[in-house]
């Protein structure tokens, strides 16, 4: 059987240069940073700016060099009331959509917490359709969530 060659940081160059010309309805992308870190992983954060209102988001990408995956996620802020009343109703509207959760205290911001939203697209894979696709599942679930929040 043929081993498969491990993504080296020219597929992480090329990768981060696909995000950047995908061509999507709805949304532009900006590169905000591009670190390649002495290991060899790769750290972007994109602004993405929504073309049907004014909002922009970021879009973090973390991929581990050596590694078939890249990791793309979005930030949730919460108070830290409403996450230690909903956590479970959270972490349950999350799951349904294969999306994982990591939370740490917000920065400067006494009593919030902020949520990381993580997702994984495979690198030998990687397309515009699979990009898309991790990214619109990444916004659903973030939305989702927000609007079950904003319902209680």
């Amino acid at each position: 059987m043929k081993k498969k060659r491990r993504p080296d940081k020219s597929d992480l160059e090329a990768i981060r240069d696909q995000i950047l010309d995908f061509a999507c309805a709805k949304h532009d992308f900006k590169l905000e940073t591009d670190d390649f870190l002495p290991e060899g992983d790769w750290n972007g954060v994109f602004i993405v700016k929504f073309r049907d209102n004014s909002e922009e988001d970021r879009l973090y990408c973390e991929a581990p060099l050596g590694e078939h995956f890249l990791r793309f996620g979005l930030d949730l802020t919460f108070d830290e009331n409403i996450w230690v009343r909903e956590y479970e109703n959270i972490i349950r509207e999350v799951s349904g959509y294969d999306v994982a959760i990591y939370l740490s205290p917000a920065k400067g911001e006494e009593r919030k917490r902020r949520c990381r939203l993580y997702s994984r697209a495979w690198v030998p894979n990687f397309s515009q359709r699979i990009f898309g696709l991790t990214l619109s599942n990444l916004m659903d679930c973030k939305d989702a969530v927000l609007s079950m929040l904003s319902k209680k």
